[in-house]
């Protein structure tokens, strides 16, 4: 009667179901939280991401705009990509103005940061943002009318193209090439045209300048002002260096130079050695001399080092180094850059390092 009692009990029966519909609720939560909130979260980040950048994109055109003006001749400024994709395209932006006679062509040239859908650009000194479905003129770019004269500032930004993608720090150095002027005392009808993919946010700010006749399409806006018009081209050379990764390396470059020879031959020797004391390979890595002094100094070689330096390995540069001024001291120090062998990005990140100062009198 006990064991037949035993068998038909299911006292046991409650706590197994409840453990299986707490398991049930909890899995289910988990799944929920994966398929809807992931997302949002994704979103957020990447909304913060881009907010980001624009303030930094904001202060890259204040930059633009002290030199179109005349305020500054070089600014640089450090911008963190953070996981997405940052390119120059000197080759962008199609302006060309027309004033009576045969046009002025040029290409403006565009820096651009992309995150997913939505993009931000400086190009022919305004800021522009795109959303996917249209773009607006977040800072103004140098043309404007007042009473009956318009100024045109043209800025053209020229250097060799980039496109750098993943994590990092890029160092945006903006210098002054060039400056010229055209300046027109009677009206004159002048038609603009500009080929840009932000042609809708070109399109509303020229027509609140008193432009008119505007016709845009998708990556094209036309517009035309009867005015006095007053046409400065600045020309801004742009370099790009990806200094630091947001995240430190797995591996370590350090850089060490040794204490320099006497002057034979009118030459100082300095030896310069490269330390990997990590556990990945380092490629590519340009080893290169810096000098810092009031007077010119003969470098040899006068190019970087190229090198290859594997885990655990070093490798040792040779400089030497003259001046033909008397009691003149200079100060030397090396910039090392390198990207890891086996990164999954593509385009992996250039780690940098400096190496100790040293001070030579000839």
């Amino acid at each position: 009667m006990i064991i037949k009692a035993l068998i038909n009990a299911d006292n046991a029966v409650s706590d197994i179901v409840g453990f299986m519909l707490i398991m049930s609720i909890m899995i289910l939560s988990l799944a929920m939280i994966t398929l809807y909130a992931h997302p949002i979260l994704d979103k957020s980040k990447d909304d913060i991401y881009f907010s980001n950048m624009e303030q930094a994109f904001t202060l890259l055109h204040s930059d633009t705009s002290d030199i179109a003006s005349g305020r500054s001749t070089i600014k640089t400024r450090d911008l963190n990509i953070a996981n997405a994709h940052m390119s120059f395209n000197p080759d962008s932006t199609m302006i060309s103005i027309s004033i009576g006679g045969p046009p002025i062509v040029y290409f403006a040239g565009s820096i651009e940061y992309d995150i997913k859908d939505r993009k931000v650009c400086l190009e022919n000194g305004a800021l522009l943002s795109s959303y996917g479905t249209g773009s607006i003129v977040i800072s103004e770019p140098f043309i404007y009318t007042y009473e009956n004269t318009t100024v045109i500032n043209v800025v053209q930004l020229d250097g060799p193209a980039f496109s750098i993608g993943g994590e990092g720090i890029v160092r945006i150095t903006q210098q002054k090439n060039f400056t010229e002027s055209l300046v027109y005392n009677n009206s004159q009808n002048v038609k603009i045209t500009i080929n840009s993919q932000y042609a809708s946010g070109w399109a509303h700010y020229l027509k609140e300048q008193g432009f008119t006749n505007i016709s845009t399409t998708s990556d094209n806006v036309t517009a035309t002002i009867n005015t006095r018009p007053r046409i400065y081209g600045t020309s801004i050379k742009i370099s790009s260096e990806k200094v630091l990764p947001v995240n430190p390396p797995v591996n370590s470059l350090s850089a060490v130079i040794t204490t320099p020879s006497p002057i034979i031959n009118n030459f100082t020797h300095i030896n310069v050695t490269i330390n990997n004391t990590g556990d990945q390979d380092f490629i590519q890595v340009n080893v290169r001399l810096d000098c810092f002094s009031n007077h010119i100094w003969n470098m040899t070689p006068s190019v970087p080092y190229i090198v290859d330096i594997p885990a655990g390995n070093n490798n040792t540069m040779y400089w030497n180094v003259s001046t033909s001024e008397s009691s003149n001291q200079a100060f030397f120090t090396v910039t090392v850059n390198g990207s890891l062998r086996n990164s999954s990005l593509i385009n992996p990140p250039q780690y940098q390092t400096r190496s100790n100062q040293i001070s030579i009198t000839n």
